[in-house]
């Protein structure tokens, strides 16, 4: 009996790390393929050649997107894009955190940044005040979704 127990033990143990091992990673690179502004809603995240680029969209109503970026090195050439009056994209003094507030409406707004020295970046998310829905997180051309609005992303 006891033998049977370790058995099914290690092998939950080796599914759970097979899994994990599996999961596919997100691809930064690409813009997502959901990516419609105006028709869409949501965060779409990707990297290129010319840097990584946050946008936001909705499909008609306005909302206010907020959130903060940080790095584990420097952001560097950080540039809002269509940003209205009201609208802001902070860089702290440390050049490790960007701090912003979009308010959308059947457009697009967003920010366009490069990192110097680093590897990582964690994202917050937020809609109207409240954590946006993974589902509406879209990274990389594959439209990869994070299972919370926390979380980090590696280039």
């Amino acid at each position: 009996m006891k033998r049977i127990i370790l058995a099914m033990l290690m092998l939950l143990v080796w599914v759970t790390l097979a899994g994990s091992a599996l999961a596919a990673a997100p691809e930064l690179n690409g813009v997502p393929q959901e990516y419609r502004p105006g028709n869409s809603r949501g965060y779409f995240i990707w990297q290129d050649r010319d840097g990584i680029h946050v946008r936001t969209t909705t499909a008609g109503r306005g909302h206010v997107f907020s959130g903060v970026i940080r790095t584990d090195g420097q952001f560097y050439n950080v540039r809002g894009v269509r940003q209205e009056a009201g609208d802001f994209s902070r860089v702290n003094r440390d050049r490790d955190d960007i701090t912003f507030r979009f308010r959308t409406t059947d457009g697009v707004d967003g920010v366009d940044f490069r990192i110097k020295e680093g590897k990582r970046l964690a994202f917050d998310l937020f809609i109207d005040g409240h954590r946006i829905d993974p589902r509406e997180i879209y990274v990389g051309r594959r439209g990869w979704h994070p299972e919370h609005s926390i979380f980090t992303v590696f280039k």
